[in-house]
């Protein structure tokens, strides 16, 4: 067959190979009622937990499709409930999150990569004004027509400046606080092809 006519031939498909190599990972918005963002910590050596009740989530992943995966989150600190008043007045406060100078706290993954234990990725977190890299493993399962992310980190506070004066002493309060994330994720957008840009989604109280 001639050279020119099975290049000719082959061509669309090239076209087609490449327009999906470089297709935008679906997007995604979280189901509010369904979705928590939590976290654990220690006080004077008792554990204890809270939830930030608002929080905006943009997610865009697809295993196949690292590249254009990518997600974001902006917590809003004064959310903060750990069923405790007067330790949420506290952490806040200045001396803690300080809320009233720094209202939001915001994570960024733009970099998702697969490795031998699952996916991760590389994200920018930001508290109290000061940015950290991070590594966030998470999972990523198909559950009831929606997918469900989950994934557990552990930051040091200090890196954040969380925490000063006395109770930056770890006796007080420990360091080490975990942070528990569980996002119940529908397609988002009404169109049945997969928007360009990831969709808010937002945790309401």
């Amino acid at each position: 067959m001639n050279t020119r006519i099975v290049a000719t031939m082959l061509s669309p498909v090239v076209v087609c190979a490449a327009l999906v190599a470089r297709a935008d990972a679906p997007s995604f918005a979280a189901v509010p009622a369904q979705s928590s963002l939590s976290f654990a910590a220690t006080q004077q050596g008792e554990k204890f937990t809270g939830v930030f009740r608002d929080f905006d989530t943009h997610v865009a992943y697809a295993p196949g499709q690292l590249p254009s995966s990518h997600i974001d989150a902006t917590i809003r600190m004064k959310s903060l409930d750990s069923k405790n008043q007067e330790r949420d007045t506290a952490l806040v406060g200045s001396d803690w999150f300080d809320a009233a100078k720094f209202p939001t706290a915001t994570f960024r993954a733009t970099t998702l990569r697969a490795t031998a234990t699952g996916a991760v990725g590389d994200a920018d977190l930001t508290i109290k004004g000061k940015t950290k890299r991070i590594e966030f493993p998470f999972t990523w399962r198909a559950e009831g027509g929606k997918m469900v992310l989950d994934a557990r980190v552990t930051i040091d506070r200090l890196d954040f400046g969380v925490g000063t004066g006395d109770w930056s002493d770890e006796t007080i309060a420990g360091h080490k606080v975990d942070v528990i994330v569980h996002l119940v994720l529908a397609p988002a957008g009404a169109s049945a092809s997969p928007p360009t840009a990831a969709a808010p989604a937002t945790r309401k109280p």
